[in-house]
Order: C-alpha cells, then sequence, then structure tokens
C-alpha cells in the first residue's frame, strides 16, 4: 500500500457544530435577541446537528499501490488492466466505477479518492494507461470529469 483515504469522524462533528452555529444565529436574527433560549424545545433544532452527521457519516475507506486500488475489504482492481470506466451523478456527488480484466469492480465517489492527491495521482494513472493504451470502454462523463478525451499531446498544457 502506497496511499490510502480515511476520513475522520472529527470532521464530521465539525460540521454539525457549523450547523448548529447557523442555526442559533439564524433564530437570533429571527426572534431579535436571545429570547428563543428560554424555549426548552427550540434546542430540538441546534443540539442534535452534530450526532446526526457523525452517525450519518460514511465509513469509506480506500487505498492503492502501484498498479491497483481497493475500497474496504472486497472491491479490489487492476488500475493498468481495466476494461471499464464509468462515471455517474447521484445527487451532487459524482461516483466512478473501475472494472479490470478479471471481472473485479471497484466503485467509490470522486471526491473521497481526490482528496488524497498522490492517492488520486496512482488512480488516474492507470486510469489513462487503461484508456489509451488497453482501450477501455469510458462514457462521456467519465470523460468529460476525468478529461479523458484530451489527445496524449495536451496533458502537459493542461
Amino acid at each position: 500500500m502506497l496511499e490510502w483515504f480515511y476520513p475522520k469522524s472529527k470532521n464530521s462533528a465539525v460540521s454539525g457544530l457549523i450547523l448548529s452555529v447557523i442555526v442559533v444565529v439564524f433564530l437570533m436574527f429571527k426572534d431579535g435577541g436571545v429570547g428563543w433560549m428560554a424555549v426548552w424545545w427550540m434546542w430540538l433544532f441546534i443540539l442534535p446537528w452534530p450526532f446526526l452527521f457523525m452517525l450519518t457519516e460514511r465509513n469509506v475507506r480506500v487505498s492503492a499501490g502501484a498498479d491497483w486500488v481497493c475500497g474496504g475489504k472486497r472491491s479490489f482492481v487492476n488500475t493498468y488492466e481495466l476494461t471499464e470506466v464509468t462515471a455517474s451523478v447521484s445527487g451532487t456527488a459524482r461516483s466512478i466505477e473501475l472494472k479490470d480484466r478479471y471481472g473485479n469492480a471497484f466503485s467509490t465517489q470522486l471526491n473521497d479518492i481526490q482528496r488524497n492527491r498522490e492517492l488520486w495521482d496512482l488512480v488516474y494513472n492507470g486510469i489513462l494507461h487503461s484508456v489509451y493504451l488497453g482501450g477501455a470502454e469510458t462514457n462521456k462523463l467519465a470523460k468529460d470529469f476525468l478529461g479523458l478525451n484530451l489527445p496524449p499531446q495536451y496533458w502537459q498544457q493542461r
């Protein structure tokens, strides 16, 4: 294993705290002060956010080596022997699915593997190799999101 990405639950708690602060500021402007703090049920709109964000956090674990990427315990592909690279959009998240010639598949959200630059470099180099030299099939979204529609002579200028 050369690179990995394991998100920290602290980030989710901080996001929940930020949302709680936003709700407090909104209530202060809406009510014109802090009088709402004496109403017990108003706190139900403020307190649960950090805990809800921590509970709903996705447990993403991605690791990569020189020629492979693995997500969790069962999702493993050889990035230099890919046969299919597919991208899709679900909500606001962009997802990628990789399939290799051995029948293995790996899928994750793009931002999960792009948060660690070195991890993304390992995966992206394998994707480029498979698409341009191995003939892996791609869809239009994958070409657009990953810049796979650029000819190799323009890679340095990008």
